[in-house]
């Protein structure tokens, strides 16, 4: 029996000790929570990657000698490939690095536009890679720059770019939260071109960089500003405003949107609360005949004009108006693509479902059926709610 209870004490010091085995303090790790990556001028070491590391102490108020504390430190390194610079910065970042944490990528334009297969490749592969990291592209900037501003409102430059993101996509719609294991996805689809949100610096200065940002109210800050999309991996074309709020309509990744409509001396806006997308392709003497349908759902939330709005048949005017600005505003967006030859819609892999066999003897020559193809697109509106008012405001 005594024996029995020694081997109980035993086994349970072994498993206190081995559940601590692999146990860290804070202050003996450097945790990584974002990237960025860009192309390096020399061809020998062609990428250069920034690990964004928090500083524990810059997270609280003030710092041990009374100023103001930063909450990360970035790290520049380069290298042959990825993998290759988080394995070189443990000769700069003092403490053992971590990625579990890792909150965002940002990839430098110049660096999007050659290709982004290989970057991917290394994300995928490697096993403390995760595929629901955001991914963004660094508008007319570096990775470098983007992650160097010094944010007024949020702790660190990576949670003021998802909350940013977050923000458009409820409230304007012009873009979206792009995930790697999305971005990987499509650079393997035959039928299906990449897109990514973008980001750049607004109000650019010297002090961007600099604790003296935190002191002005009219700081530098980070923008979210169109959205890339890509050719067979690499960046082609920049959308912006309406045409990019037009391509997440067609995908269903908008959720509130204004969209403003001109009636006698004055505006209508109304806004989306619903939009939901459907798309179809078929054959038509062996060429392919895309359809969408997009079925929107909307408010009338506010007018400049003398109408009175408990007439159905007013909501029914302005429901045909919004059809027809949508429409014009989607038959744009996708006319660009059309000629970037970039499906970032994926109507290849809808076509690759409907007509497998028409797909596996065209789908090595999809960029340039996609540029040809027939586009029949329908757009259905519901305005649902005018407000609590039944008459505009009037002027004495």
């Amino acid at each position: 029996m005594k024996m029995n209870i020694s081997l109980v004490w035993m086994a349970a010091i072994c498993l206190l000790i081995s559940g601590c085995s692999n146990y860290r303090e804070l202050n003996e790790l450097g945790v990584i929570i974002a990237m960025g990556v860009d192309q390096n001028d020399d061809p020998k070491q062609p990428y250069r990657v920034t690990y964004q590391v928090i500083s524990p102490s810059g997270l609280s108020q003030t710092s041990t000698s009374g100023g103001q504390s930063l909450a990360v430190i970035n790290y520049t390194i380069t290298g042959k490939t990825i993998l290759e610079t988080l394995g070189k910065s443990a000769s700069v970042i003092p403490r053992e690095n971590n990625t579990t944490h890792l909150s965002l990528i940002i990839i430098g334009e110049k660096l999007a536009r050659n290709n982004l297969d290989l970057i991917f490749d290394g994300l995928d592969r490697g096993k403390y890679s995760r595929g629901s990291i955001p991914i963004f592209i660094a508008r007319g900037k570096t990775a470098k720059d983007v992650l160097g501003v010094i944010e007024p409102l949020e702790t660190t430059p990576g949670k003021n770019i998802i909350s940013t993101t977050q923000n458009n996509q409820k409230l304007y719609g012009s873009s979206s939260e792009v995930l790697a294991y999305e971005i990987i996805s499509s650079l393997l689809s035959e039928g299906k071109d990449a897109s990514l949100p973008g980001i750049s610096i607004s109000n650019d200065s010297q002090k961007a960089k600099q604790t003296e940002n935190l002191e002005t109210t009219n700081p530098t800050t980070i923008k979210v500003k169109g959205l890339a999309i890509f050719r067979k991996g690499k960046l082609v074309r920049w959308l912006d405003g309406e045409t990019a709020r037009a391509a997440q309509f067609v995908t269903s990744k908008v959720k509130n949107t204004p969209v403003v409509l001109p009636c006698e001396r004055g505006n209508v806006t109304i806004n989306t609360i619903g939009v939901k997308s459907k798309m179809l392709t078929a054959i038509h003497h062996e060429k392919p005949v895309i359809h969408t349908d997009i079925n929107v759902m909307g408010e009338l939330l506010e007018t400049s004009c003398e109408i009175n709005l408990s007439d159905p048949r007013v909501l029914k005017k302005f429901e045909k108006k919004m059809e027809n600005v949508l429409k014009k505003q989607i038959k744009r967006t996708i006319s660009i693509t059309q000629k970037e030859k970039s499906d970032i819609f994926g109507f290849g892999d809808a076509l690759s479902r409907t007509n497998p066999v028409y797909w596996r003897q065209n789908k090595k020559n999809w960029d340039n059926l996609y540029s040809d193809a027939q586009v029949s697109l329908k757009v259905h509106v519901d305005i649902i709610n005018s407000g609590l008012r039944m008459e505009p405001y009037e002027s004495k």
